[in-house]
């Protein structure tokens, strides 16, 4: 088996194919001459809603019917028989509860890692990505998120680095690899004003002639004859009901629809792409156990696979692949009610709710009495909080309060609770559970993925539609691998602050 250095040197020592550098064939690395035959992809997008667990995809079917008269298309999917679906282990290597950095990096490489890492073992041994792998097979990549585009999950397909939280090394590696498409947030991980460096790293990508973006305007207008970089936020996008709700002033930045109709408009130039499209924000609005701001994530998600669907209607040779990287806080709807007659009425109360918990709780803690605190509640949820609850709440957003359990032990927690008298939607934490993942398979290739599958199973599919031979060296599962200082996931990120 090559290591990852033998597989970069025999791609540098390969014949260019149609401008594409591609490794020789050799025992374990290899590219078959032949074209694509029927039935394989030449198009994948591979979507993921991340953080999404069965609750989350419930609650949102209901709030869509609710508002859009309609089941998400997730749910409408499931009646196309020739749809494929399947169960998937996302675990780490170094827990049954991983973290988004480890399960792309199980997609992006077939080797399950330990949480906090990108693409690198235990030992610190580097992985050769599937982007590394379909870029020198030919292949355009993009990579199209609502977090910002160098957070764990579209890393997991194009970097390799100790810690999830490198974004300007991950934002380097990009540029270095030359992947085509890249929309999303981020900007302070390539502006010189932000980079611990000081590089400008903006600059480097026009000058290697990407179109580089910061608005919904300039990306409308973005030329198809050139790789992409659309940052639109210094950090993650804004949560959709905080651009839509009439209360935070946020960036104006694009819709995930739209980011990922523009993407396929330029990807669908080439005769061969994947892309990676990650509906991001759901998992940060379970971590703040933010039911509204997290269904209206998905059902942003569910509005791209409808533009992903267009897409394969008119590109037959399209392999959709749906999923999540794992689970968080796992949200229910509760029975409300002697006999529940009061559920569907609560959970109708998400209508009432324009911000989202993070943005409410800045306001909140400013609040100078108990008044102004109640008033500004409601007017951003429609609650009339009781005194008594409040008196509760409030020592949590002052960093101060204690919960019987730990995993709710937060402000956002607080909050969580507090909203879930209003809505009837509770949930078990603000953390990761280790759920196995519900996965849609729709296209050529289809068949591939049924039944109960390994995550690192993903890579050595989507490597043999390319015609590849390859395999990343394997570690077995040590559940008590220790995690690199300062890898793990930065939830505080998503909170009040």
């Amino acid at each position: 088996m090559k290591t990852r250095r033998a597989f970069l040197q025999s791609l540098a020592a390969a014949p260019v194919l149609g401008g594409a550098c591609v490794a020789r064939p050799s025992a374990s690395v290899g590219v078959r001459p032949a074209p694509i035959g029927t039935g394989t992809p030449r198009h994948i997008i591979h979507l993921v809603a991340d953080g999404m667990s069965s609750g989350i995809l419930t609650c949102a079917n209901h709030y869509s019917r609710l508002t859009r008269h309609r089941p998400l298309t997730w749910f409408e999917l499931t009646r196309r028989p020739e749809l494929r679906m399947a169960f998937m282990d996302v675990r780490s290597q170094s827990s049954w509860v991983t973290d988004s950095s480890a399960s792309s990096s199980a997609w992006g490489s077939g080797v399950r890692i330990p949480n906090g890492k990108v693409n690198q073992t235990s030992s610190g041994g580097k992985l050769v990505t599937l982007y590394e792998v379909l870029g020198a097979a030919g292949w355009q990549r993009g990579l199209v998120t609502t977090t910002e585009v160098t957070h764990a999950t579209p890393a997991g397909f194009a970097a390799c680095v100790k810690s999830r939280a490198d974004g300007e090394d991950i934002a380097l590696q990009y540029l270095e690899r030359r992947v085509d498409v890249m929309l999303g947030g981020g900007r302070k991980h390539f502006a010189k004003e932000s980079r611990r460096d000081k590089r400008d790293l903006r600059g480097d990508f026009r000058s290697r002639g990407y179109a580089v973006m910061d608005t919904p305007g300039d990306l409308a207008s973005a030329p198809f004859d050139a790789p992409w970089l659309g940052i639109f936020a210094g950090g993650h996008l804004p949560y959709v009901i905080d651009q839509f709700g009439g209360i935070s002033k946020v960036e104006t930045v694009p819709q995930l629809a739209a980011m990922t109709r523009a993407a396929l408009r330029r990807l669908g130039q080439a005769e061969r792409f994947v892309l990676q499209v990650e509906g991001g924000r759901v998992d940060m609005g379970c971590h703040n156990d933010d039911a509204a701001a997290a269904i209206r994530e998905m059902i942003a998600f569910d509005e791209a696979i409808d533009v992903c669907l267009g897409f394969q209607r008119e590109h037959p040779d399209t392999l959709l692949v749906i999923t999540t990287d794992h689970a968080t806080g796992n949200p229910g709807l509760n029975g409300i009610g002697d006999n529940y007659e009061k559920s569907n009425q609560a959970f109708r109360n998400l209508l009432s709710i324009r911000q989202s918990i993070p943005e409410l709780g800045k306001r909140l803690v400013l609040a100078e009495d108990a008044g102004q605190f109640a008033a500004r509640l409601f007017e951003s949820t429609g609650y009339m909080i009781a005194p008594r609850r409040r008196e509760l709440v409030e020592p949590f957003l002052k960093k101060k309060g204690y919960a019987l359990f730990d995993g709710l032990n937060s402000d956002v927690g607080a909050m969580g609770q507090v909203l879930a008298n209003h809505t009837g939607i509770s949930f078990t934490s603000t953390q990761h559970t280790s759920d196995h993942v519900p996965l849609l398979a729709l296209g050529p290739g289809a068949d591939a993925f049924s039944g109960f599958i390994e995550n690192t199973e993903v890579f050595e599919r989507y490597v043999g539609f390319a015609g590849v031979r390859f395999r990343n060296p394997q570690e077995s599962l040590v559940a008590g691998v220790d995690p690199e200082p300062g890898s793990a996931e930065n939830v505080a990120e998503y909170l009040l602050g």
